[in-house]
Formats: C-alpha cells, sequence, structure tokens
C-alpha cells in the first residue's frame, strides 16, 4: 500500500461513480420503460436534458478509464517483476481465474456485468506483456481500428440490424420492453433469473456490433502503454496534453452527436462509419482529459485532500462495483423495493449521488480498520491459497 499511486486510486474512484451513473439506467429498469410510460414518471419532462448529459459526459468514458486502469494495474506490478517472471506470472493467471470466477458469479446476479469479459481479455494482455512499450501502442490503436473494419464490411454488404430504439432507450429483437418491466418488477425469483438468462445472451450478441471485445483490450493495453512508459508519474500533470485531450475529445464529441452516432447497430453507410469512429475516439479521448482533470486538482495545493473521498472509493474499487449491483437490485427489483421502472432520469441521478456518498463513508470507516475492502481481500487469499490479516 505504501508503493501505490494515489492519484489512479482517486482515478479509480471517479471511474466507479461514472459507472454508477450509467449502469443505475439498467438496474433501475430505466431503459426498458416504453416511451409512453416514461413520459408518465415524474420529473420526466427533464428527461431530454438530462439523457443529453449522459451521453455527452458519462457514455462510454468511465468504463473506457476503469479498463485503461485495469491495464495499468498490470503494468506496475509487471514493472516490478518483469525479472521474476517465473513466479509472477503463474500467480497473476491465478488472480485473473479467480476474478473470472468473480465475474460469472456477477452475471448469474446482473447480466451488465463487466468482470467476465475483463478476466477473458486480461489472458491475452498477459500473453502480450513482453512486447515493446511502442509496439503495444501500435496493437491498441489496431485494435480500436477493427471496430471500423468490421462496420465498414458491414455496411458493404448491408448487415443492418434494424433499429430497436423507437419503443424505448432499451429494446430486445425477440420480447417487449414491457415484458422485461414486468419480469424484474414482480417478486418471482424465478422470473427475475430467467429474464436475467435472456439478458446475458442479448449482451454478449450485441458486442459484435458494437466491437466492444476488441476495444476493451485496445483499451487494456493503452493502460498497459502508460503504465510501462511512466505516463502516471510525470506526464499525466503536464498542461498540454490536457489541452490536446480537450481539443480531441469536445471535437470529436461534437461530431459524434452531430452524425447521430449509434454505437448498437452496424453502419449502413460512410456517413455512419465516420460518426462510430468520431463517438469511440471522443470515449477515448474524453477518459483522458478526466484524467488529466483529476491530475491537475491532485497536485494543487489541497488537491489530495479534496479528491481524498475518491481516494477511498477507489482503494476499495471491486467491493464498491459489487456493492452496486446489490443496492440497485435490492432498491430497484421486485424481489427487493419494487421501484423497477418508476423512476425518471432526475431522480435516478440524484439517487446514484446518494449512493456514492454513502459509500465514501462506508469505505472511509472500513479502510480506518482494514487494510483492504473485504472483497479485494477475498481476492488475494484466494490467490495466495491462504488467508491473511487485514486488520491495521
Amino acid at each position: 500500500p505504501s508503493s501505490r499511486l494515489g492519484i489512479i486510486d482517486a482515478i479509480r474512484g471517479f471511474a466507479i461513480l461514472g459507472i454508477l451513473f450509467a449502469n443505475i439506467q439498467s438496474w433501475s429498469g430505466y431503459l426498458f420503460v416504453p416511451f409512453t410510460d416514461l413520459q408518465t414518471l415524474s420529473f420526466a419532462e427533464f428527461d431530454s436534458l438530462f439523457y443529453s448529459l449522459h451521453k455527452t459526459l458519462v457514455d462510454g468514458k468511465f468504463y473506457s478509464i476503469f479498463s485503461m486502469l485495469f491495464g495499468v494495474g498490470f503494468a506496475l506490478q509487471y514493472n516490478k517483476k518483469q525479472h521474476n517472471q517465473a513466479e509472477f506470472i503463474p500467480v497473476y493467471r491465478r488472480r485473473l481465474s479467480f476474478l473470472l470466477l468473480f465475474g460469472l458469479c456477477h452475471t448469474l446476479i446482473w447480466s451488465g456485468d463487466i468482470l467476465t469479459l475483463y478476466a477473458l481479455l486480461a489472458f491475452l494482455m498477459v500473453s502480450l506483456r513482453n512486447i515493446s512499450p511502442r509496439h503495444i501502442l501500435w496493437i491498441s490503436i489496431s485494435l480500436f481500428l477493427v471496430y471500423v473494419l468490421t462496420n465498414a464490411f458491414a455496411a458493404y454488404f448491408e448487415w443492418f440490424d434494424g433499429d430497436a430504439q423507437a419503443i424505448a432507450r432499451k429494446v430486445y429483437p425477440d420480447q417487449h420492453p414491457s415484458e422485461v418491466v414486468q419480469a424484474y418488477g414482480s417478486g418471482n425469483l424465478l422470473a427475475v433469473f430467467q429474464q436475467n438468462l435472456h439478458n446475458i445472451y442479448w449482451r454478449w450478441v450485441d458486442m459484435i456490433p458494437n466491437g466492444r471485445i476488441s476495444r476493451v483490450l485496445a483499451l487494456f493495453l493503452l493502460g498497459f502503454y502508460m503504465g510501462r512508459t511512466g505516463y502516471f508519474s510525470s506526464r499525466i500533470y503536464q498542461w498540454n496534453y490536457l489541452i490536446i485531450f480537450a481539443i480531441a475529445g469536445i471535437g470529436m464529441q461534437w461530431l459524434a452527436m452531430s452524425l447521430n452516432a449509434n454505437m448498437y447497430h452496424w453502419a449502413q453507410n460512410s456517413e455512419q462509419i465516420v460518426a462510430k469512429v468520431a463517438a469511440v475516439s471522443a470515449q477515448v479521448f474524453l477518459a483522458l482529459m478526466y484524467m488529466s482533470i483529476l491530475a491537475q486538482i491532485y497536485r494543487s495545493r489541497y488537491g489530495e485532500k479534496a479528491l481524498f473521498p475518491l481516494t477511498q472509493i477507489g482503494r476499495m474499487a471491486f467491493t464498491n462495483y459489487f456493492l452496486h449491483t446489490v443496492v440497485g437490485i435490492s432498491l430497484f427489483y421486485g424481489i427487493g423495493f419494487g421501484l423497477f421502472g418508476q423512476l425518471a432520469l432526475m431522480p435516478l441521478w440524484v439517487l446514484a449521488a446518494v449512493i456514492f456518498g454513502l459509500q465514501v463513508l462506508l469505505s472511509n470507516i472500513w479502510l480506518s480498520h482494514y487494510k483492504q475492502g473485504p472483497l479485494e481481500w477475498l481476492w488475494g487469499c484466494l490467490t495466495k491459497g491462504k488467508f491473511t490479516g487485514n486488520k491495521r
């Protein structure tokens, strides 16, 4: 713990905040409420504003940060142990195996799990560890381009999969959104589980047109490159990087929104391909911009104290990520308090802020008594094959 970079913990905590704002739309059922019903909810008149803010400020940016930090975390360990890989790599692969187990368990509870994909792709990242940083960067860029090529083929061969966004924010091809609301809103545990299995299938199918698999691996490798080259020790604090990321990110975001970019369907023409390229570029550059802004705050006179709540969340990111799902299911599903499909986007943002504030409080209390969060500690024990003390 004494060798941790505080700025990385702060950025990771910030990523957890953004992921909460993104995922609460799914847990709450907001995405699946038919537009006709959505208009009847309290504060629904602000939905257009808040959804635009979500698309501009949140969508794709925070999972990009989280993915890059995953690669950074591996790089920091690799930098220390690259001369002792015979011992380090088997342990790290065992760590990934348990991450995969955690992810599969989490997926059975909530279809939006990202840990399963992370664990599978991390095995590929580990296999590329000994390639020079310069070549890692080019591989990362090439993986981003895979998304462009697949959509170019889709446009050429007319793989259009239809517009499923006319009824609700999220629509499955084989199910009306009201059926999703009914299943999760019921108090029937079996109905919830069956609906979740259905959603798992479509989540993985959706990863093909939106290029999630290749893009996440690209972000892993970009983070690995940044960690290997000491980006978080010096360059992240330089203003010129912040300015470049801001100009590129804001410009790409404006272009993507002007062209009405849609990440979830195959491109039909060259304009839509350009829109997708702009959207992906905006996500990456704005994620880097967010990290640079936090770095400028962190190095200011009172910045470390100001970002301390985010740092505490970041030190327990694994636990807090799981806690989001537990709280979400408890509040919204019919097997809990039954608020599924009952809240518009503005109240959901307020609720997300409250949840995050409570997590800051709980994380601070926990870390005042223990070295690691409970799931971080359990993950470490499983990796080592023995239980060790966690109390301070």
